[in-house]
């Protein structure tokens, strides 16, 4: 399955799939399909590939965890049965890819598929090429006849290249970069709001007055300036919320939070019994956009006689202290979802195991998924948003939105409303 841009579910390899009940997923293939190598897909590789997921156990892992059984019914069809009822079953099949046994062992050097492009060599911090899969099922994709991404680390060296012609496009671009370019004759700005979200978790086991006391969480989120962060840091772009669902999803409910007055702020420690609090956040060494949100931050805490550090680590460090919880608050950035599911199960849930001791939320994180209506689904989510706003293990700091930058001559290039860049119809004109 594939999103369409405004990511409804497609078919991909794929032609059809069907629901005969609630546990029950059977696919029936394209007819014809062949990998870059010749080789025909058969329904016997989406049981092989997905119990490879399982048995690697990554981050993917659960998107198959829930799975009972596969039938085979034939060269085309597979069946896939679940232990329990899961609405996001399909959105989760989404990230995963079909590949066949053959090229298994290999396949992060040589990587073989069914995509529209055919990987031909990866030059390590240097370039990736691919070429043109004139076998793709789809009539008229790809756009152009081959790719070639090029590392360039700095933005402005990559926006240089672009305006002198030696490249076509960039991938991802800062939007506080983006934005000058508006009404450039030699580059074509492209910037989309979407459901990636910015936050501060707060829920660290090294501080136990902010982990312990919805107050004091209430207080520091007083203290979060959203629309000059939305101004300075994002130049304008994206949405300042609360809630953690897509603000475009049909399970979003619109909240006030925690308005900007740190002199509330102060009021509410009081009441907590806190005084002279100082903490301090993690931020990843690189992430511009968070180091700044968090000086943003640490000047409206100073006003409520709050005390904020900003430690900026290695990826690496950082990473280890987010697993373990070793931290008094930390900055992260969630990738754009379309179900509410995919934050519930990465984002919620182990705050849920370890910290968050909110039993209603834990109750409505499982049964938000085990109902397949959109109805009551929706009502779940409303009622999970209101524990999450009102006891604020995560502080929501606003949607971000994603950048790219074209020659003038490139056309359908694409962002969708996860951040995902879509080169699968681009064309390069004269």
């Amino acid at each position: 399955m594939r999103y369409s841009p405004t990511l409804e579910y497609l078919p991909d390899l794929a032609e059809s799939w069907e629901n005969p009940d609630d546990k029950t997923y059977r696919f029936t293939l394209r007819e014809g399909v062949t990998y870059h190598d010749g080789t025909p897909v058969q329904a016997s590789d989406v049981e092989f590939s997905f119990k490879r997921i399982a048995e690697l156990e990554t981050v993917f892992s659960g998107r198959v965890a829930n799975i009972a059984t596969y039938n085979v019914i034939d060269e085309r069809t597979i069946e896939i049965t679940l232990n329990e009822v899961q609405a996001d079953f399909i959105d989760g099949l989404i990230l995963l890819s079909i590949i066949s046994p053959a090229i298994a062992e290999n396949v992060a050097q040589n990587p073989i598929g069914t995509g529209p492009f055919k990987f031909v060599e990866w030059s390590t911090n240097d370039h990736i090429s691919l070429a043109r899969n004139e076998n793709y099922f789809e009539e008229g994709v790809p756009g152009v006849d081959a790719l070639r991404f090029n590392v360039i680390p700095e933005a402005q060296a990559a926006i240089a290249n672009l305006e002198s012609g030696a490249i076509q496009g960039i991938v991802d671009l800062p939007v506080a970069q983006a934005v000058p370019l508006e009404g450039s004759d030699a580059v074509t700005p492209i910037i989309v709001p979407t459901s990636s979200i910015h936050i501060f978790e707060l829920l660290g086991k090294n501080h136990e007055a902010i982990r312990g006391d919805a107050r004091v969480r209430h207080a520091i989120a007083h203290c979060l300036d959203k629309e000059t962060i939305k101004n300075l840091v994002f130049s304008g772009q994206g949405r300042p919320k609360w809630s953690f669902v897509p603000g475009d999803s049909w399970a979003y409910k619109e909240y006030e939070g925690y308005a900007y007055d740190p002199a509330r702020a102060a009021e509410l420690l009081e009441e907590a019994g806190v005084s002279d609090l100082e903490f301090t956040v993690l931020v990843i060494s690189g992430f511009g956009e968070g180091e700044r949100a968090a000086t943003i931050w640490q000047q409206g805490l100073a006003e409520a006689g709050i005390t904020l550090n900003i430690e900026l680590q290695e990826i690496s460090v950082w990473l280890d202290n987010y697993i373990n919880r070793t931290y008094d608050v930390i900055w992260n950035v969630f990738p754009g979802f379309a179900d509410p599911n995919y934050f519930v199960s990465f984002g919620l849930s182990p705050h849920l195991g370890d910290g968050w001791t909110n039993e209603t939320a834990r109750d409505l994180a499982v049964r938000t998924n085990q109902v397949i209506d959109q109805a009551e689904r929706t009502e779940l989510y409303h009622q999970l948003q209101d524990e999450f706003v009102a006891d604020l293990p995560i502080l929501v700091i606003q949607e971000a939105p994603q950048a790219s930058a074209t020659a003038p001559n490139v056309s359908d290039w694409e962002i969708n409303p996860l951040g995902s860049v879509l080169l699968r119809n681009a064309t390069v004109g004269e």
